[in-house]
């Protein structure tokens, strides 16, 4: 008999151990929000949610990057859009020169002293924008050729419908070269968009992996409540017989 009242206290400490670890971990998973806090929650729930994650930080690193990317672009194409207006404003010069036939010296010098100007800003425009740091016009010195660009004050008189193709090509060149960063800046933005529908995705799967249920966790710890408190009544109970044996005795 003692035997048995020691086998159902024994019995009793292991059901009170395992409703304590059924307690604490609803405790746990309601606290944290999370029904996977460690791997033995769900080992492969744990492998899944591990590789969204990762997925989920490189989408995150890449979108951080298309904005300086953006940042980038927007800047070139800023100063690219100041020096076609340059030019725009060249090519109304060289066509009034085209019409001035019997244009004076002091007329002819005064449209000179005018054309150098802006080419002297288009010079600085393309050696002075920067971003970060960084001279980003650069690439663009030799966007016209030095010798045609230099002369082009002379060019205008001399031969008003070669420098007026000359400007009309470079103006061209401008453009193209905006339609290609116009271009990078729609490929960007598609990226993002798909990036961003997969982010979307992952984080809701992440999310049903990973989050708790909190009414089915509400359930579960007071029910684990209830089971503890049933493990200390049978505990009691066989202490109690345990001693009225022992009287008896």
């Amino acid at each position: 008999m003692n035997i048995g009242y020691l086998g159902n206290f024994n019995f009793g400490l292991r059901a009170l151990s395992q409703n304590q670890d059924l307690v604490s971990d609803s405790l746990e998973k309601l606290a944290t929000g999370k029904r996977i806090n460690r791997a033995s929650d769900d080992p492969s729930g744990m492998v899944a949610s591990e590789g969204m994650k990762a997925r989920i930080y490189s989408i995150e690193s890449e979108l951080k990057s298309f904005n300086q990317q953006e940042f980038f672009l927007g800047a070139k194409e800023g100063g690219l859009s100041v020096i076609s207006d340059q030019f725009q404003t060249l090519n109304a010069i060289v066509v009034q020169a085209a019409n001035l036939t019997d244009a004076s010296a002091e007329e002819q010098d005064a449209l000179k002293v005018e054309i150098n100007s802006i080419i002297t800003g288009i010079d600085q425009i393309v050696n002075t924008t920067s971003f970060k740091g960084e001279y980003i016009l650069s690439e663009y010195s030799n966007l016209s050729d030095s010798q045609d660009f230099g002369n082009l004050a002379e060019l205008i008189f001399d031969d008003p419908q070669a420098a007026q193709e000359f400007v009309t090509d470079t103006i061209n060149k401008v453009a193209t070269k905006r339609g290609a960063i116009g271009n990078q800046l729609r490929d960007i933005d598609s990226r993002r968009n798909v990036l961003n529908e997969e982010f979307e995705a992952l984080t809701g799967s992440l999310s049903q992996i990973e989050d708790v249920d909190y009414a089915k966790e509400a359930s579960n710890l007071v029910r684990a409540q209830i089971l503890e408190s049933a493990s200390i009544a049978a505990i009691e109970i066989s202490r109690d017989s345990a001693k009225q044996l022992l009287g008896l005795l």
